[in-house]
């Protein structure tokens, strides 16, 4: 009977797995010993780290859009909609349910469910701030940038971890340049608030960032733990008791795991699933990995962090399935490149035992960022290195 492995959710860390999995075993596929299904809700793929552009009109929405059955290899079966959405992940039984009511039993199961955006832990914040984190809504802060004239623009993020944990720097940056080029920088100002003291988690990066924002003019609120938001009287207030008016506020919203994983009581209380470090199995579940954002490592949810790890899971379930390849160990690589202008970047590189050292930013940087997201859709996603 052949053996059967599933990828329980889709976009970047799923599709990348999925297809390093079929090359990885290509001639049991081509066989028919090795079934592998790539269950997700939607039959569109979204490449999310394009959002930042497109929310300073440096993008087009269209762009970041493709149909996930394109970018998946064709030898895995898909399955979308109801057929696709994961209702429950039952380790114990080694099966997962989906919302037609299916069960599907697995040999080998890599969680890779990403996050929810929970907004509504703090009042009044869904309908204040714009972001760059949902599809639509960067295409709605692009029209309010264009609309804008000056006043104070409070970037904002809400708590820690997040999705892309460069994007608020990136975003405050971007927004600084943009509006120089604009020619109402001089009738702005730029606060970025944080929820630890500094501008980002990494002491080399975030004193590399400090001097740069310095050099901006951006003010620095932090640490800024946002409990509410008034829309009405545009305020948004800390924790720490600091009240801030604004004209315009850029979130980044509050992240959890999947409610699926709360749902299948596999998560911590963020619904973040205890993972390995190096093997990227599930804790104390041998034929489960997780990968992505999924996970609670203490790495970055980012897209290059899932590109690193997917070749640490597809070789380990390789191994499972094949055996003599040895077992790979991920160190922690990460790869993000930031975005200080719009037309220049810097980018850092880190892992468990290295740390970052940021070049100055650059043109060159730039296009490394705008051709690797190019680039994307014909050699990331579909794993060709």
């Amino acid at each position: 009977m052949a053996k059967r492995v599933i990828i329980a959710g889709g976009n970047i860390a799923g599709t990348i797995v999925a297809n390093r999995l079929v090359q990885k075993l290509e001639h049991e596929v081509n066989k028919g010993d090795v079934e592998i299904v790539a269950l997700n809700k939607s039959d569109e793929h979204i490449y999310l780290p394009g959002q930042l552009l497109v929310g300073f009109g440096l993008e087009t929405p269209g762009e970041l859009v493709r149909k996930e059955s394109e970018l998946l290899d064709p030898r895995i079966k898909f399955l979308h909609g109801q057929k696709g959405t994961i209702s429950k992940i039952d380790v114990a039984n080694h099966s997962v349910q989906t919302a037609d009511g299916v069960s599907h039993s697995y040999d080998y199961l890599v969680i890779t469910t990403g996050v929810d955006y929970t907004w509504d832990e703090i009042p009044g914040y869904r309908s204040a701030a714009h972001t760059v984190y949902e599809y639509d809504d960067a295409i709605k802060m692009r029209e309010a940038l264009e609309k804008f004239d000056g006043g104070t623009i409070v970037v904002n993020t809400a708590k820690l971890p997040h999705r892309c944990p460069v994007a608020p720097l990136e975003v405050t940056l971007i927004l600084d340049d943009y509006l120089r080029k604009r020619g109402i920088r001089d009738k702005t100002k730029i606060i970025y608030t944080y929820p630890v003291q500094g501008v980002f988690g990494r002491p080399i990066t975030n004193k590399f960032m400090l001097r740069l924002f310095e050099q901006r003019g951006i003010e620095v609120h932090s640490p800024f733990t946002v409990t509410s938001v008034d829309p009405n009287n545009k305020v948004i207030e800390s924790q720490e008791g600091e009240k801030l008016k604004f004209d315009m506020l850029i979130g980044i919203p509050p992240n959890m795991g999947a409610k699926v994983i709360e749902d299948s009581g596999i998560g911590d209380r963020r619904r973040w699933v205890p993972t390995d470090k190096f093997t990227l199995r599930m804790k104390d579940h041998s034929n489960v990995y997780v990968m992505g954002d999924a996970t609670d490592l203490p790495v970055s949810k980012a897209g290059s962090t899932a590109d690193f790890e997917s070749y640490t899971v597809a070789h380990n379930i390789a191994n499972d399935i094949k055996g003599n390849l040895g077992v790979k160990h991920y160190g922690g690589d990460v790869l993000c490149y930031i975005a200080t202008g719009t037309d220049q970047a810097t980018y850092i590189r880190f892992s468990y035992t290295m740390n970052e050292s940021p070049p100055p930013p650059s043109y060159v940087h730039w296009w490394g960022k705008i051709m690797y997201n190019k680039m994307y859709w014909t050699v990331t996603a579909k794993a060709v290195v």
